[in-house]
Parts: C-alpha cells; sequence; structure tokens
C-alpha cells in the first residue's frame, strides 16, 4: 500500500505545479506567489498566491487552501462606486450566469485593491486527491483570468465606459477565444478604436 502524502509533499507539488503552470514561484512565510502574464487582449499580469490556512473553527480539522489573486491596485476612489457595481454584476455571472466558474471578485478598500479570492477544504487523508482538484482549479482560474482580465481593466480606467453585458456580447461573437488577433479586432470595433486614434 502506498504512503499517504504529507502537507509538506503537498506544498511541494503545488509549488512545482504553479512553476508549470505561471512560470514561476516563490514563497515567503508558508504563501506562495507567482506572477500569471499575458492575460486576455490587454497583455495583462496579476498577483497570484496561495497559502495553507486552519480549518474554519476547531471543530473542523481541515485545513484550508486560500487562492488569493490580485486583479488592479491603486483604485481611484472617485471610481469605486462603478467599481463594486461590475464586481456585483461580475459575481452574479460567475455563480449563476453563462460563465459558471470558481471563487468570488472583491474590492478591498484599504490596500485599494480589486481581488479574485477562492478557499477549498482539504481532506489530509486524500491529499492525492485534492492536488488534482487543485490542478483543475489552478487550470480553470488560467482560464477565468484570461476571460475577464480585460473587462477588470475596462472597470479600472472607465467603469461606464463598457457594461458587463456588452463584454460579454464582445465574447460571444468570437468564435475562437484563443485568437488573440480576432479578440484584438472585434475589441477595437465595440470600443470605437481605428487605427487613427
Amino acid at each position: 500500500m502506498a504512503e499517504k502524502m504529507t502537507l509538506e509533499q503537498f506544498e511541494n507539488q503545488l509549488k512545482e505545479l504553479m512553476e508549470e503552470l505561471f512560470g514561476s514561484c516563490s514563497e515567503y512565510k508558508g504563501v506562495f506567489r507567482s506572477v500569471p502574464e499575458h492575460l486576455g487582449v490587454m497583455d495583462a499580469s496579476v498577483i497570484f498566491e496561495t497559502a495553507l490556512e486552519t480549518g474554519l473553527s476547531p471543530d473542523i480539522p481541515y485545513p484550508i487552501i486560500h487562492f488569493h489573486t490580485t486583479l488592479a491596485q491603486k483604485i481611484d476612489d472617485s471610481i469605486v462606486p462603478g467599481i463594486l457595481e461590475g464586481l456585483n454584476e461580475l459575481n452574479t455571472m460567475v455563480s449563476a450566469g453563462a460563465f459558471p466558474s470558481f471563487g468570488c471578485f472583491g474590492y478591498y478598500a484599504p490596500l485599494k485593491q480589486i481581488f479574485l479570492s477562492y478557499r477549498l477544504p482539504l481532506s489530509i487523508d486524500a491529499l492525492d486527491a485534492e492536488l488534482d482538484n487543485v490542478r483543475f482549479y489552478l487550470g480553470s482560474l488560467y482560464e477565468q483570468l484570461d476571460v475577464f482580465a480585460d473587462y477588470i481593466l475596462f472597470l479600472c480606467d472607465d467603469p461606464n465606459r463598457m457594461t458587463l453585458k456588452d463584454y460579454m456580447e464582445y465574447l460571444d461573437s468570437i468564435a475562437d477565444l484563443n485568437n488573440l488577433e480576432a479578440r484584438i479586432e472585434y475589441l477595437e470595433k465595440r470600443l470605437g478604436i481605428t487605427d487613427q486614434d
């Protein structure tokens, strides 16, 4: 019978997985950090961090793995109401709408940051299987960030410039989301950008 994976082995595997998916991974005081790049049409970068936390209460023994992605920083106070409205729409979309995915988008006022957060309880007795769950999540996270990074940047530039409905119609108009040239062309048309601008 194979030995069960330890939490230390799990964390080592997690670090390797982040390096494989995002190109690098550093560690500081138990927090792993990567910087996924080249997201969306705007070629955005984000800060992705993950760490093991204790259970929700002493009666719940399972540790929790917390995934935290910082999508934008130094948000101007004047656009916060529009940011909050856009993030609320986005959360509805990912939790009950046309693009189901994991986590919740939010705005953290003390640091003026837009983030995406997701917590997953881990079974100590099945860390091999949990690593598969983490692998699936990270793959879907990359897709989620690639699709919505541009929308977050539009919100930060001007929350009134493009609604989430307009953005989703833009995504629907592209048959192949991996075709970057098509995405740029359709986006420029939607925003009224020409070569002369």
